[in-house]
């Protein structure tokens, strides 16, 4: 059967973003296999000592403290049952993990297959705006915002992959061009999104590809590529549509900076985020230490509202969706509902997520060297998309936040036990 799991595998981040459910099923699944092949995986690729044990203890003791710090905290605040869903990724998807070890699976055709995701990723993002009309392309995910910042995550494990390219074969050249080619395609199904929360993020990859590719170059001239990666993007984003790029990009600018002089919310994106930033930030006043919960914290949302505490372009569009969310930062949210320990909480999986991968990013191993400047970027995306959106409280983020980074710390221990081996 083991041979079946490689292939849902490998299948798995293909449909991440183009099949209903795509980026949840293949992991939850493999999860479950993965228990049955525990023994295996022992046998095959051991974590009991050294760096490789640190790293697993450092990523699911972050795991861990996160997951005990928000289940004592909901049962606190008597929070609904709906919101232990959150912690399913973070209990359940370590165990693919087993499946990588069992099967001493290498990393090259797993990457390839992130690659084709962002690809076909891409593809219908072009189908939906361009064939169908819609304004801003969503895939199978219901919503522009995680599709667009998920293809970015996509096509940056594809970029890294194919900048600092650590394999070798007949095919070697062509497998690079490849994973670069999809890599740029994941961040252009991001513009066609025009999901602009995440597009910082596209600057982070551009820069940090532009001086891995050129490591070996003078100094200047790596300045110069970087300035060139970057100016590629914004021609880029001049080149897209208007309405999901520039527009969306000048509106946000200007009723930002209105917002900031004025108080006023003038459009639906920068100044209302301010807006819901104020309110919340006087929600967090009122209890700094421990939250609202995620009931309470709603119910003290409508009380302020009805109050008059916040403008009135913000009060109508609660009233006009009665399910909005108001978690448009995930530090914020984790204040409001959780104080001061639920931002500790989940901290710690950021952190151990970050120490996980750090302890490898000078190994003399390319391969090894390679996936953990992978995780390492990981962190930083998802950190930065935190900052307009609730990352973990959206399943699509921390399904793939979770399933990614598991396996890139599988492959670095199958790796490590490789050299091991190796004569």
């Amino acid at each position: 059967m083991l041979p079946f799991w490689k292939l849902v595998f490998l299948i798995s981040p293909v449909i991440t973003l183009v099949l209903p459910s795509g980026h949840f099923i293949g992991p939850f699944l493999m999860a479950w296999a993965g228990l049955f092949y525990r023994r295996q995986a022992v046998d095959q690729s051991p974590i009991a000592v050294g760096p490789i044990k640190t790293s697993w203890v450092w990523m699911l003791g972050g795991f861990g403290v996160l997951i005990v710090t928000g289940v004592s905290l909901a049962i606190a605040h008597s929070n609904h049952a709906g919101h232990y869903e959150m912690y399913v990724p973070f209990v359940l998807f370590p165990g693919i993990a087993l499946l990588i070890r069992a099967g001493k699976w290498r990393a090259e055709p797993w990457l390839i297959s992130v690659a084709i995701g962002a690809l076909l990723a891409f593809a219908f993002a072009v189908y939906q705006v361009f064939e169908q009309n819609i304004g801003r392309a969503m895939g199978f995910v219901g919503n522009e915002i995680p599709f667009g910042n998920t293809a970015i995550v996509l096509g940056a494990v594809a970029l890294v992959a194919g900048a600092m390219f650590p394999f070798a074969g007949d095919r070697a050249h062509w497998k690079r061009w490849f994973l670069l080619f999809a890599g740029m395609a994941g961040a252009g199904a991001s513009l066609l999104s025009g999901s602009k929360g995440g597009w910082l993020s596209l600057f982070i990859i551009g820069l940090a590809v532009a001086y891995l590719t050129t490591h070996q170059w003078p100094m200047l001239r790596r300045h110069f590529a970087a300035l060139a990666v970057i100016a590629s993007l914004v021609i880029a984003g001049l080149l897209a549509p208007s309405h999901v790029v520039k527009d969306r990009v000048e509106s946000g600018l200007k009723g930002g900076w209105h917002w900031v002089q004025t108080g006023e919310v003038t459009e639906g994106s920068v100044s209302m985020r301010f807006e819901i930033w104020k309110l919340s930030l006087r929600m967090i006043a009122e209890e700094p230490w421990w939250g609202h919960g995620s009931v309470g914290a709603r119910e003290r949302w409508h009380v302020l509202l009805n109050e008059g505490k916040a403008h009135q372009s913000l009060v109508d569009l609660v009233k006009a969706n009665p399910k909005f969310s108001t978690a448009d930062n995930e530090m914020l949210g984790a204040l409001k509902g959780g104080g001061l320990l639920g931002m500790l909480g989940l901290l710690a999986g950021y952190v151990g997520v970050w120490m996980a991968f750090w302890l490898w990013r000078r190994h003399e191993d390319a391969q090894i060297k390679t996936l953990s400047t992978i995780g390492l970027l990981l962190v930083l995306m998802y950190l930065e998309f935190g900052l307009t959106v609730s990352v973990f409280g959206i399943n699509v983020f921390r399904s793939v936040f979770v399933t990614l980074t598991v396996v890139l710390l599988a492959f670095i221990t199958v790796r490590s036990q490789f050299l091991k081996e190796r004569p």
